[in-house]
């Protein structure tokens, strides 16, 4: 399988009143087309840290070392049109609050129709709005005209991230990043989108960076679980084998938190 995504010894400090405080501590990991890498961890355990710096999107305050291999593109090594047009056409972003990320003063047609232009380089708008309505069908949108012409506050926290899966894979990216992606949708709706982003997975063949506090979660969508204590990646191993033989204690408590809030 080709290697979408090399990390290693990845090292991130924000500076503080007191001096630089380390958030992240050389981690490395490495996902492959159709995997998906969930890190795990308490608030603050560094992980979306991690999934930010992969793109290189945190503050320019930030102090990063290591390495960022995107494709075998070095993230931090490029200048800064390259590093644009990568995240253009091989990483898209899945943001926490579904509602919030999309553009509030615009439409989702007029929304899908703008980022498919700008990523896929077409300036014929007829094109663009097949392309998006197509998207918005395959991620299991129903009455798409009434949808197209939404703005976000009308439609559902499902819906809008649905909308907000349209918009990253209008590329077919190499690799998804999605950063709490289902936390504000409730139990059920959950369960449905998650099972959409396996399923495009399945068919589009894109790595996937999935951050998430919830180990059910995990457990749902990951090949591995990476998991995050005090920004260190303390334990990584094939979903299921974490599941019934994690090494650390820390990470038997993480499983162990997860079972009792199923009950």
């Amino acid at each position: 399988m080709k290697e979408v995504l090399n990390i290693q010894d990845l090292t991130i400090r924000y500076r503080v009143q007191s001096g630089w405080l380390l958030a992240v501590d050389s981690v490395s990991m490495t996902i492959h087309e159709g995997e998906t890498v969930c890190l795990v961890g308490e608030s603050g355990s560094g992980k979306s840290s991690v999934a930010l710096a992969i793109p290189k999107l945190l503050a320019t305050s930030a102090q990063i070392s290591g390495e960022v291999v995107v494709e075998g593109t070095p993230v931090y090594q490029i200048p800064d049109k390259e590093l644009r047009e990568l995240r253009k056409k091989k990483i898209s972003f899945i943001f926490q609050d579904p509602v919030g990320s999309l553009i509030p003063t615009a439409t989702v047609g007029k929304q899908l129709v703008r980022t498919i232009s700008y990523r896929m380089e077409i300036s014929d708008k007829a094109e663009c709005a097949e392309r998006a309505r197509e998207l918005l069908v395959h991620v299991g949108l129903q009455d798409i005209d009434r949808v197209w012409h939404s703005y976000p506050f009308q439609l559902s926290g499902g819906m809008c991230q649905r909308v907000m899966i349209a918009l990253a894979l209008s590329v077919q990216p190499s690799l998804v990043i999605a950063d709490e992606a289902v936390s504000a949708l409730d139990a059920i709706t959950q369960s449905r989108v998650l099972a959409l982003l396996r399923d495009l997975q399945s068919e589009y063949g894109f790595g996937m960076v999935f951050v998430t506090h919830d180990l059910r979660v995990a457990a749902h969508v990951s090949t591995y679980v990476g998991v995050m204590c005090a920004g260190r990646l303390v334990e990584l191993k094939p979903t299921a084998v974490l599941f019934q033989n994690a090494e650390l204690q820390y990470s038997r408590q993480l499983i162990e938190s997860a079972k009792e809030l199923s009950l």
